[in-house]
């Protein structure tokens, strides 16, 4: 048990309750060193602290740890196999670096002995309640504070609701690492798996298990960009199981959609059917009980930013660098697992193909992100991202093309990288394998190369200086942006401006 002496300022203050269903989200590598330092070679309790930012939706709030402290010896007064206590100084410098700085604060300790089961003793609750109070009121806001026990192999824990002044249980832990990996705090309802699914899915069930096809079951998958690839992707997981789908596209279908956009037909061309629908459509026939939400718009926007914040494995599909680069902005911020696509065909004048072909990115929190492997061009991005007024003026001015030209783009292509993304999709939910990082496929030669990503440690997007966990503590990029002063930039075809 943890035992925390703080002193006990008391104001009048309360914190906010926060929603009813609660989690706690790690990286992979966050969990690895946590559980090294939690249970350690003497047998004896350990504790540490985790930061977090919030991030809500409905009823539901994630809790995202930004980073962590591991206490030390030299921190408890005492500290043995079944018991702890931290020193005063310790636990007020602790709780000062949380509300200074606008983290909710979680309390982790260990309980060695403990494997497949772990719960909190009685001593533990009891020394919680006045301690977790005086936060609330410390803080005088919204304050998250959560306290965590793991054994070995399992977690439970419990978070303070200001408005009844007591601790209820949050609904689990989640370890964002390959496979995904989850801690419930108590059995939930095992969810309906009718007779249709089970045997729709039961040949699948049988190469990689019926716990996997659980899994893939529980999931809620976004999905931005809903072209030729998109589409494909949608359909893939909607054959596999995935039974929660969040859908972001603002295009409608149109006559050059029809080669490979899967679902669509001359009708909807006719009537300009938004592509978001088509899907909803093609995936609702697979199965009924499937929940699709659909949002006919650009990300970002207040709408999608809710819907998606909250899916445990999001899809980009786009096919700019602005895209791109504000998808792997909002996975970074919100720590979701994030799988990148890209599809491209260079030809000559004459219309013959040089190369094709297209690769995917498997991206965790804390492993790397595009930024890191210099999959983003920033000065295109800015371009992409330009508002209106601003890009209209770039291209008077001749620094930006005046027309859109669409890509060349065949179906067959556009299948295989969506195919070969939700097998990885796979490895990373049921832990068939470990997934691939970075895959680069070339329809000259039918070759694929596998590449292992490395983490750039001065990257200004992933590391703790950037937008990594921030969650709602702040705004999502491209909800922020401001016009560009473009006036004064001089054309390229006059010396005198």
């Amino acid at each position: 048990m943890l035992k925390l002496r703080t002193q006990m300022h008391q104001k009048n203050a309360a914190a906010k309750a926060f929603s009813e269903s609660v989690e706690i989200i790690f990286s992979g590598a966050q969990y690895a060193s946590l559980h090294a330092h939690l249970f350690q070679e003497n047998g004896d309790e350990q504790a540490a602290y985790a930061f977090i930012a919030p991030s809500q939706k409905d009823a539901k709030t994630r809790l995202l740890v930004h980073h962590m402290i591991f206490l030390q010896p030299g921190h408890f007064s005492e500290q043995s196999g079944a018991f702890l206590e931290l020193e005063t100084t310790i636990g007020a410098a602790i709780a000062q670096h949380a509300i200074e700085n606008r983290w909710g604060l979680v309390e982790i300790h260990s309980h060695p002995f403990a494997d497949e089961y772990v719960s909190f003793s009685s001593t533990d609750k009891g020394f919680a309640l006045p301690r977790f109070r005086w936060f609330a009121r410390k803080a005088q806001k919204a304050f998250a504070h959560v306290m965590l026990v793991f054994g070995c192999n399992s977690a439970d824990g419990l978070m303070y609701d200001a408005d009844a002044d007591d601790m209820r249980p949050i609904e689990g832990v989640t370890i964002l690492d390959a496979p995904i990996r989850r801690f419930p705090m108590a059995p939930s309802e095992a969810q309906l798996m009718d007779m249709a699914y089970l045997s729709r899915t039961s040949r699948q069930a049988q190469a990689f298990g019926t716990q996997g096809q659980d899994k893939i079951a529980k999931l809620s998958v976004g999905i931005v960009g809903l072209g030729g690839v998109g589409a494909f992707v949608a359909h893939q997981l909607a054959l596999l199981g995935v039974r929660k789908f969040v859908l972001v596209d603002a295009d409608v279908i149109e006559a050059t959609n029809l080669n490979r956009f899967v679902g669509a037909s001359s009708r909807d061309v006719a009537e300009k059917t938004p592509k978001v629908r088509v899907l909803d459509r093609l995936i609702r026939q697979l199965d009924p009980k499937t929940e699709v939400v659909i949002h006919q718009e650009m990300f970002p926007s207040e709408l999608t930013i809710k819907a998606l914040k909250h899916v445990d494995v999001l899809f980009g599909c786009t096919d700019t660098h602005g895209s791109r680069l504000l998808l792997n902005e909002f996975a970074l911020q919100y720590m979701l697992p994030y799988i990148d696509i890209g599809v491209g065909i260079t030809s000559d004048e004459a219309g013959k193909i040089r190369e094709a072909g297209g690769q995917f990115r498997v991206i965790l929190p804390e492993r790397f992100c595009l930024q890191c492997v210099r999959a983003l061009d920033p000065d295109q991005a800015a371009r992409d991202l330009l508002p209106l007024e601003s890009r209209k003026l770039h291209q008077e001015r001749g620094y930006i093309p005046t027309e859109n030209i669409p890509a060349p783009s065949v179906g067959f292509l556009n299948g295989t990288l969506a195919s070969l993304a939700v097998g990885e999709f796979l490895n990373l939910v049921t832990g068939f394998q470990e997934p691939s990082e970075i895959v680069y496929y070339f329809l000259k030669g039918q070759s694929m190369k596998r590449v292992r990503a490395t983490k750039d440690a001065q990257c200004v997007a992933c590391s703790n200086v950037g937008r990594f966990a921030m969650g709602d503590l702040e705004a999502v990029l491209g909800m922020t942006q401001k016009p560009s002063s473009i006036q004064h930039i001089p054309s390229p075809t006059s010396q005198a401006e």
